[in-house]
């Protein structure tokens, strides 16, 4: 049973409690804050009825207790001298599991350990689901509310700091409004506001906090601000950050055991630049890694970093160097759209943070030495730890790896290991089995682990009958077939399996079903059409169980070998399952994009199944913040549905995903999502769908700097448009066409396409719009020699697109008006256009596009002899562009070489 007052009264028994009424519900909350300690009989009569109490209000209250012993199933709430008592399991109430939690992070915080803090942190504020003691009457909210909306305040406030001392001060920044919002006079919130706009390269915005701050205190409460504001103020005017310091290290486990000698030999060779730990599966690898990392913490102060290659992975679904240094990249805070375009880039980027650092990288379940050769740092403060199931031999002769190869435990350390799991005493009373079980298990950790488990769970079960069940097996797993004593895994994951409550059992199932590497509960609902808080329900248990591992809050994974297990055991028909998955995926994807592109065509998309509840967005962040965290499930999803006979689904999921991977610089991962997405389509036999395809791959190609193969795919979109009787398709391409041209030079052939854009788009009612009908008509005049009446419908075109609050139509049409200004010799005019353009561009985080009108901006300066101000806007492009990789680069290298030479 489950106790609920951080937010409306309630209580859960595998589903709602009936309550009663508001007084009914107002008496439990008020034993509920005091459980276990008894509440006066007059106490309750204040609480509940204010200082007016009704005639017979004792035998009123009588009544609701003894309603609530019912509603309760016989719940004891017992009578002692005038007052009355509930008898609650701490671990059944929110508000003693939230006060246990803050406490411990309390504690993980004095012990520097942020990363555990922040979790916990996390993971009590999640158990908030509106003001405390919803639904009650009286003045018991008024009188206990404010303490416990204090606490929650105060572990909020603690989480922001935590978060931005690991660096995470971007992902809290829409938190950190919300919270001001929320609490507009709570200093350490504005402070904090200010801190994590300044760091992210907000400075203005977090200056512009300081005169709300400073305005709404004196209008209103005629103060100044306080220290923790003005503090912050300083420090964002002396430009003062802090530099990141990543912190991936999984936790250590509690009952580390044994590997004395491994641990020596890894303080030994401490000192060398890179250690491979190999062994075979099941062994502790990377268990043994996590334990002598966490040891050793102290000795790499610039942070740990740490990658799950999954190189073992029974999907084959393996964490790619680029995907590895993307994760490296976000643990340094770099923003993604300053993430270099080629992996080449990436890397360099990454060795540039590291360089001169002392850090720890652990590499874990590498496959081979390429995966791992692009992720060891240069530093020679730098350790590289590599975990894997070979020897990887070439990392050995060629890169110097110090080789540790880890066998099975010893008896006596698989004794230690048994009983830090099951208590000494246990396993000194039955001293054979314990032999048996260890011979069984081969000196496997993780086999014994889930023995372990399995006898903890079940404290009638003896020793012996578990080594019994071990004995009667015949069928190991798979992946262990090469040792010599042979170990039946699947028995002993079957004990931890067949020890779950249906429901779990079928989760467990279906999690063999997913992608992976890691899934949320509200992904894992849809799999299985029930609410997510069910589903959250069942990953703690399945957590209990040693099945699952929630490596960062909300989100869980599984060991390799228990997902080739739970992938053996799919139910007989997955395509329901994956059906409501994918709907899950999409559907969020989709209503994600909708945020982050308004004006995108809409698309009908077929209703999520029965079950199934998308994820929805309160702006824009959110749902960029979604994507972000999802990224890689999400990419994961659009093969995996092709893959499964879902086409429909992956052609829409990867068209959902465009704007995201395209603003924020994923060019590389739009193009192979694309690339499926037209597998998808030619499956379907959607000819208008490739076509659309197509084109958009132009289009990512085109930011690659591919522009041939952009043009190529353009003329194969209008090909097949135009085959198909696809007016709209025809119009579309016939605009890339158009744009492209434009850049190469070829005018007379842009205004070609200019005009049958036009012409279509009467025609076949393209929703284009007045504004970028507007638009075209300026570049009609410009490629005339009609200029001023091209700046005069561009400015309209302007005006459209502001109105319709189209702001990436906006930046292209006043990067329009700047072109036009400055063929009419209007310099100062030109660059004022082209830095609105900028400014709506830095807006929406376009890098590619910023670097464009910085260009433009070096170029109109140039042309009018002012070569120190183009050189600063080249010089500001070029950077851009080298940290993107980008081929544009080389052209803004060598308008840098000359800036007193105007390049148009």
């Amino acid at each position: 049973m489950r106790f609920r007052l951080l937010g409306p009264v309630e209580v859960w028994d595998g589903g709602s409690v009936p309550l009663g009424g508001p007084k009914q519900r107002t008496v439990l909350a008020a034993l509920l804050l005091n459980a276990n300690r008894v509440v006066r009989e007059s106490t309750l009569t204040d609480l509940t009825w204010g200082d007016r109490p009704p005639a017979g209000v004792r035998g009123q209250l009588q009544l609701y207790v003894s309603r609530l012993r019912k509603a309760l199933n016989g719940r004891e709430i017992a009578h002692h001298g005038g007052g009355y008592r509930i008898t609650v399991d701490p671990a059944e109430l929110d508000l003693a599991e939230f006060d246990s939690e803050a406490r411990l992070a309390r504690a993980d915080l004095a012990a520097g350990r942020d990363p555990d803090a922040a979790k916990r942190l996390r993971a009590a504020l999640a158990m908030w689901r509106g003001p405390a003691l919803g639904g009650t009457c009286g003045s018991l909210a008024e009188l206990e509310g404010p303490a416990l909306a204090e606490r929650r305040l105060t572990a909020l406030e603690d989480l922001f700091e935590v978060e931005l001392r690991l660096g995470g001060h971007q992902r809290i920044v829409s938190e950190l409004y919300q919270a001001v919002g929320e609490e507009p006079f709570r200093e350490r919130f504005q402070a904090l506001l200010m801190t994590a706009l300044h760091e992210s390269g907000h400075t203005e915005a977090a200056l512009r906090v300081h005169t709300e701050a400073r305005e709404r205190l004196s209008s209103e409460l005629g103060l100044d601000p306080g220290r923790l504001v003005q503090d912050a103020h300083r420090r964002v005017l002396r430009n003062e950050v802090h530099e990141p310091r990543p912190a991936q290290l999984p936790a250590d486990i509690p009952a580390f055991a044994g590997r004395r000698a491994d641990l020596d030999r890894l303080d030994a060779a401490a000192g060398r630049p890179l250690i491979l730990i190999s062994g075979m599966a099941g062994v502790g690898k990377t268990t043994l890694a996590v334990h002598w990392a966490t040891t050793m913490a102290s000795r790499f102060p610039d942070g740990i970093l740490h990658v799950n290659l999954r190189g073992y992975d029974p999907g084959g679904a393996g964490t790619t160097p680029a995907e590895a240094i993307r994760g490296f990249l976000e643990a340094f805070d770099v923003p993604p759209q300053s993430v270099p375009v080629t992996p080449a880039a990436q890397i360099g980027l990454y060795r540039r943070l590291v360089a001169g650092k002392r850090m720890l990288v652990l590499l874990d379940n590498a496959r081979d030495a390429d995966d791992v050769r692009p992720l060891l740092p240069n530093s020679a403060g730098c350790l590289a730890v590599v975990t894997s199931r070979h020897v990887l031999s070439a990392l050995v002769v060629t890169d110097g790896a110090y080789p540790l190869p880890v066998e099975p435990l010893s008896v006596a350390e698989s004794r230690q290991l048994l009983a830090a799991r099951l208590g000494a005493d246990q396993v000194a009373a039955e001293p054979s089995p314990v032999d048996e079980i260890i011979d069984r298990c081969a000196g496997l950790p993780l086999a014994m682990t889930l023995v372990a488990t399995r006898a903890a769970v079940n404290r009638r079960f003896t020793l012996a009958a578990v080594a019994g069940e071990l004995r009667a097996t015949t069928d190991p797993l798979d992946a262990l077939s090469s040792v010599d004593r042979s170990i039946d895994v699947r028995m002993v994951f079957s004990w931890s399996f067949d020890g779950l409550s249906a429901d779990a059992a079928t989760l467990f199932r279906l999690l063999g079903l997913h992608c992976g590497p890691a899934v949320t509960a509200p992904a894992a609902a849809a799999m299985m059409g029930v609410p997510v808080r069910r589903a959250g329900a069942l990953f703690a248990e399945l957590a209990d169980a040693n099945l699952v591992v929630e490596d960062v809050a909300g989100r869980f994974s599984m060991h390799d070998l228990l997902r080739a297990y739970a992938a053996g055991r799919q139910p007989e028909d997955p395509a329901q399952p994956l059906r409501r998955v994918f709907d899950y995926y999409l559907h969020s994807a989709y209503a994600a994009d909708g945020l982050l592109y308004p004006h995108r065509d809409e698309v009908d998309l077929d209703p999520p199944g029965d079950g199934v509840q998308p994820e929805t967005f309160a702006s824009d962040r959110d749902a960029a913040a979604w994507l972000a965290a999802e990224r890689p499930i999400l990419l994961a999803v659009v093969d995996q549905a092709l893959a499964s006979g879902f086409p429909a689904h992956a052609f829409r999921l990867a068209l959902a995903l465009v704007t995201f991977l395209d603003r924020h610089g994923y060019w590389d991962e739009e193009v192979a999502a694309l690339r499926q997405a037209l597998a998808a389509a030619r499956e379907r036999d959607d000819p208008v769908g490739q076509s659309h395809v197509l084109r958009v791959l132009g289009t990512a190609y085109a930011r690659l700097g591919h522009h041939d193969a952009a043009a190529d795919l353009a003329g194969a979109a209008l090909a097949l448009a135009e085959q198909h009787d696809d007016r709209i398709g025809r119009a579309r391409a016939h605009r890339d066409l158009a744009m492209l041209c434009w850049r190469g030079g070829q005018q007379s052939e842009a205004l070609r396409h200019i005009h049958e854009v036009l012409q279509l788009s009467v025609t076949a009612g393209l929703r284009a719009g007045p504004a970028f009908a507007l638009y075209l008509f300026a570049c009609v005049h410009y490629l005339t020699g009609d200029r001023p009446r091209a700046l005069e419908v561009c400015q309209a075109a302007v005006a459209a697109y502001r109105a319709i609050g189209d702001r990436i139509g906006e930046a292209v049409a006043w990067s329009g008006c700047g072109l036009i200004n400055a063929a009419l010799g209007r310099d100062r005019a030109a660059v004022t256009c082209h830095e609105t353009a900028l400014t709506l561009r830095r807006e929406t985080g376009e890098r590619l596009l910023v670097a464009e009108s910085l260009v433009a901006i070096g170029d109109t300066h140039a042309a009018a002899s002012r070569p120190g101000q183009a050189r600063a806007a080249w010089q500001d492009a070029h950077r851009i562009l080298d940290e993107l990789g980008h081929p544009d680069r080389t052209h803004v290298a060598a308008k840098l070489a000359t800036p007193e030479t105007p390049r148009r």
